[in-house]
């Protein structure tokens, strides 16, 4: 969607224009963290000619890293900027991205600057990339802007990937779990049912159990679909909400095992956003701001906010980050150090870097243990249904004997 917005910046200036957004809420989230004041914002008729979504597939992390590389690369060749976006728009094989770089190039063709033409496309560029490339514009630094930005993606991704690559082996073993067990109950279970109705043995309740379930798989199985899709749609739904949103990331802080490996990548993804911003000059309460809006889970994202507003008020920053709980009192005391020193940026990258290696460790440790508990979970589901099968055999062959 397409939304006509008219702002006023700090020094009062007045300037209009439109974005590209899934909804009104990213619109005014992306202006917000830009320092607009927003008098006004309605939704427009879309551009036809610039349409993000249709038949395009999603901007990743890896299309993000390369543009980023790409564009460091030829801007330390001494390329200008709108030379540089015409490559890249040219190289881009990803749709979606060619054609926003299109329409970033267009922009700053028409006065707008670099950072500005991005937040239009605030579903492609998230509020650390745009932030970062405004400190480089303002600070006349974006070469080395731009390798860190592209550092901090590719750390992003190879976190993304770790935890991908370590989910397929659980998720193939449960899904051929599922599949076995509806297998036996469907196709095994019902050659079993005339015998043991002619036996006139009495079933044990196991037995019975499993035929009953057998009998509604079988014969009532759209309404289990009906009632899994109902109850995925309500969880969803939930899940949209802030309230939801923030029940579930509670919960699964909670979780044994997979809780503090989830509080550990979001802090590592606090102290690395956190550290890149310093690094590249932008102001503290804007780089929680930030931070604040891709860490990732509510419970931490509520608790930077609650810090933030501290920190408004004159609390250092380590003080406000301690008094919500969620951070360990190694992060708090290594971040006290910092700002002592004046060395919180890297003071908080060399924390990053640590819970990277930390959570590496904890993925790989968390494989270990999941792995097996699964290949015993299908052992048991498989052992009692086969138990549950023979059963009433055994019954019966004692009353032949």
């Amino acid at each position: 969607m397409e939304f006509a917005y008219r702002v006023r910046d700090r020094q009062g200036n007045i300037s209009k224009g439109k974005l590209e957004a899934e909804d009104k809420n990213t619109v005014i989230a992306s202006l917000v963290n830009q320092q607009y004041y927003i008098l006004s914002l309605e939704q427009s008729q879309p551009r036809r000619e610039v349409s993000f979504k249709s038949g395009f597939k999603k901007v990743n992390v890896r299309d993000l890293v390369v543009m980023t590389r790409q564009l460091a690369t030829m801007m330390a060749a001494g390329l200008p900027i709108l030379r540089s976006l015409s490559i890249l728009a040219e190289q881009a094989t990803n749709k979606r991205l060619k054609n926003a770089l299109v329409s970033v190039h267009e922009n700053i063709q028409e006065g707008e600057a670099l950072w500005q033409a991005l937040a239009k496309h605030p579903g492609i560029f998230s509020p650390i990339f745009i932030n970062m490339i405004r400190a480089g514009e303002m600070g006349g630094v974006m070469e080395p802007i731009l390798e860190r930005l592209s550092e901090h993606l590719e750390r992003e991704q190879e976190i993304n990937s770790k935890i991908k690559s370590a989910s397929i082996y659980p998720t193939i073993i449960l899904g051929l779990a599922i599949v076995m067990v509806i297998g036996i109950i469907v196709f095994v279970m019902p050659t079993f049912v005339t015998m043991f109705e002619d036996s006139g043995v009495t079933l044990p309740a196991p037995t019975r159990a499993l035929l009953a379930f057998s009998n509604f798989l079988r014969n009532d199985w759209l309404f289990l679909i009906a009632g899994i899709s109902v109850l995925v749609y309500i969880l969803k739904r939930i899940a949209r909400t802030p309230g939801g949103r923030y029940f579930y990331d509670s919960l699964y802080l909670k979780l044994p095992v997979l809780g503090n490996t989830l509080s550990r990548i979001a802090v590592a993804r606090f102290a690395r956003t956190m550290g890149t911003l310093v690094k590249s000059g932008i102001p503290i309460l804007q780089a929680l701001e930030v931070v604040q809006d891709v860490v990732g889970n509510a419970v931490v994202s509520r608790a930077i906010a609650d810090a933030r507003e501290s920190i408004k008020e004159g609390d250092p920053i380590s003080i406000p980050l301690q008094a919500t709980g969620i951070f360990e009192p190694m992060v708090v005391q290594m971040i006290a150090v910092g700002e002592e020193t004046g060395s919180l940026d890297e003071m908080l990258v060399s924390m990053a870097q640590y819970f990277d290696r930390e959570i590496m460790y904890m993925i790989d440790s968390l494989m270990a243990v999941v792995e097996p508990l699964l290949i015993m979970l299908v052992a048991v589901l498989v052992g009692g249904i086969v138990v549950a099968t023979l059963m009433p055999i055994f019954d019966i062959a004692n009353t032949i004997a």
